[in-house]
């Protein structure tokens, strides 16, 4: 049937007159000069700024891991540097990092290479260019970070310190300038997109256009642009296939291919699958922001939540209290911590509020928030509570580390303030009040609690 409809147009459209012939040669040409371009921008998203979106993501994962590595040498502590396990654990880690980090940095290079040789970047080549004078850069600072790591390892206990402070701060400038490479990756991704999305407009424009003029010249137009639009739905879905195989893991992945009852049905499934894979990206990427949202707000000595959330809680907690809701506030302090460092060292220092936060978990609720809020001193905020029973907590929290008889952790006590919402409270007056009650707590002896 189609073949008989072709053969039947193609012969009464070489019958018509020359004004027509012109006519439909004219938009034929133009129509066909933008479908070009699009499959040429198309090939160079799928080519160039997919892997290089897959780049970033991988990257970002890495940044992860480098801190979450740092951070644990900074926990370990002396352990780090007395057990040969540990140190072994984190240099295979670093060296893992160091060897994933570059050859995503290489891959992306060979990536924007590939592209200018073959001539797909056609697209802001410039800032392309741009890309592999940064990725190089960032290949230096990765290269000083290992030098930096190596001269941590090698350096003596008692230079230690020093060379800790060189890897931080090799570390912050790695890290700022991979920050910037995936900026502007993503920025460059982003005008590519816009580009792509302006020539898929302008193609609908003479897509209308032919359309009108096949409606103005009859069924034998009609029948033909049926027919090129079959061959640009082929064209569409063969770039939908190389999005899906540059995003798949698995060459041989065929899960993306469809049969349905028409082109468009095909098209559509192929569309629904597509945006399926985006979706699972886009979960992943969430899951690695909300661990970087845990780092940013927990203290990374005790794992209790920091200053900065702590501002920003009390903040919170005051809005509710006033629109109706109330809660308690507790300031504990470890009595003579000094001395505990002085007399033990740092190490067990740590370790004394290390195992005071998780005594203190065990004993709160699931609503109650713990908060770091200076070296030995901590806060705890007390949802729906009044001062009688936030008081009875203390208490309970008091006489528990009173107590604790622990395997190498010193005896120690701690003194508490405590304090209730009041009416107009602000931050400052109802935290100034807490901490006058946990002064006058530590001027009577200390090892007590004070409510008010």
């Amino acid at each position: 049937m189609f073949t008989w409809l072709t053969v039947s147009t193609t012969r009464k459209i070489s019958s018509l007159s020359f004004i027509l012939l012109s006519f439909l040669f004219v938009v034929i040409v133009y129509s066909n000069y933008q479908t070009q371009k699009i499959y040429r921008e198309m090939q160079e998203v799928a080519q160039i700024d997919i892997p290089l979106s897959e780049v970033i993501a991988d990257i970002e994962i890495l940044q992860l891991k480098q801190h979450l590595l740092m951070e644990k040498i900074r926990l370990q502590g002396e352990a780090f540097l007395t057990n040969d396990v540990l140190r072994q654990d984190s240099i295979k880690g670093f060296e893992s990092f160091s060897q994933r980090l570059s050859s995503q940095l290489d891959k992306s290079i060979s990536i924007i290479h590939s592209g200018m040789t073959l001539g797909s970047i056609r697209i802001n080549v410039a800032d392309h260019q741009a890309l592999i004078k940064q990725i190089n850069t960032l290949h230096s600072h990765r290269i000083s970070f290992e030098a930096s790591f190596s001269h941590f390892l090698d350096t003596g206990r008692e230079r230690q310190a020093g060379s800790w402070d060189e890897l931080e701060k090799q570390d912050d400038l790695l890290d700022a300038e991979a920050e910037k490479l995936l900026l502007n990756i993503e920025q460059l991704t982003m005008k590519v997109a816009a580009t792509v999305e302006k020539q898929e407009r302008d193609f609908m424009i003479v897509n209308a256009m032919l359309g009108f003029s096949a409606f103005a010249i009859g069924g034998y137009l009609t029948l033909y642009t049926i027919l090129s639009f079959r061959r640009k739905v082929g064209s569409l879905r063969g770039q939908i296939e190389s999005l899906h195989r540059s995003m798949s893991s698995n060459e041989a992945d065929d899960s993306f291919r469809y049969k349905g009852t028409d082109e468009l049905d095909e098209l559509e499934k192929d569309l629904q699958i597509l945006m399926t894979r985006f979706s699972l990206e886009k979960d992943s990427r969430d899951e690695v922001e909300t661990q970087l949202i845990e780092l940013a707000t927990r203290d990374k000595l005790t794992g209790a939540f920091n200053r900065h959330k702590w501002d920003e809680q009390i903040k919170d907690e005051l809005a509710l209290a006033n629109r109706g809701h109330h809660f308690s506030l507790i300031l504990l302090d470890v009595d003579h911590f000094k001395a505990i460092n002085d007399r033990h060292g740092h190490d067990v220092g740590d370790n004394v509020l290390i195992f005071l936060v998780k005594t203190l978990r065990r004993r709160l609720r699931e609503t109650d928030m713990l908060f770091r809020v200076g070296g030995e001193e901590f806060a705890v905020l007390l949802r729906d509570t009044h001062l009688g029973d936030a008081h009875s907590l203390a208490e309970q929290l008091r006489k528990k580390i009173e107590t604790l008889n622990e395997k190498n952790i010193p005896a120690f006590t701690i003194s508490l303030g405590v304090t209730e919402y009041q009416d107009f409270d602000d931050q400052n007056g109802i935290v100034k009040r807490a901490d006058i009650l946990l002064y006058e707590a530590k001027g009577a002896g200390r090892n007590r609690v004070v409510a008010g």
